[in-house]
C-alpha cells in the first residue's frame, strides 16, 4: 500500500496542491517523472481509486490523504509491473466474481458452455461482457477495450 501511496502522492506533491486534472497526473506520471507509459499510468490511476488513494471529480483528480503527511523516500521509483494492466477477460471474470460471489473455475465454464452454444461465433471476451451485463455489473469501459484489441490483431 506505500508504494500505491507514494507513487499516487508525487504528481500531487510536485504541484503542492491536492487536486489535479487527470491528464497532468498521467503527464507527471510519463513524462516528467519518467515511471510509467501513459497506458499504464491510467491503469494505476483506476488502481488507486479502487484502493480509495484518490478519487475522481469530472476530470480532476483529488488525494484522499494529506500531501504533507505523506514522506516520499530518496530515490523512490514504483515497481512498474504492479501496475500494469490486466487482460480485458481477466477484468471481466474479476468485476463478475465481485458482483456476484461466483468461483472463477464457475464463470468460466459458463462462458466456455456459452460460446458452444453459439458455435464458437464470439470471443470469450464478447461472452464474458454478455454475461456480465446479465448480472446488470456495469463493463461499458471494457467493451471499448475489447474493441480496441480487436483492431490491434
Amino acid at each position: 500500500m506505500t508504494e500505491l501511496l507514494f507513487t499516487a502522492a508525487m504528481p500531487f506533491k510536485r504541484k503542492g496542491t491536492d487536486i489535479i486534472k487527470e491528464t497532468e497526473f498521467v503527464m507527471a506520471l510519463s513524462m516528467d517523472l519518467g515511471w510509467f507509459k501513459p497506458d499504464t499510468a491510467r491503469d494505476f490511476i483506476n488502481s488507486a481509486i479502487e484502493k480509495g488513494i484518490i478519487s475522481r471529480e469530472g476530470d480532476m483528480l483529488k488525494a484522499q490523504f494529506g500531501i504533507n503527511d505523506v514522506q516520499i523516500p530518496m530515490g523512490f521509483k514504483p515497481d512498474v509491473s504492479g501496475f500494469q494492466k490486466k487482460e480485458v477477460f481477466e477484468q471481466i471474470i474479476e468485476r463478475i466474481m465481485m458482483n456476484t460471489g461466483l468461483e472463477k473455475q464457475t464463470i468460466i465454464a459458463e462462458i466456455n458452455k456459452s460460446r458452444s452454444e453459439k458455435g464458437g461465433l464470439f470471443s470469450i471476451e464478447v461472452l464474458g461482457i454478455l454475461m456480465a451485463r446479465e448480472y446488470g455489473i456495469q463493463v461499458d469501459d471494457l467493451i471499448g477495450k475489447s474493441y480496441r484489441g480487436l483492431l490491434k490483431r
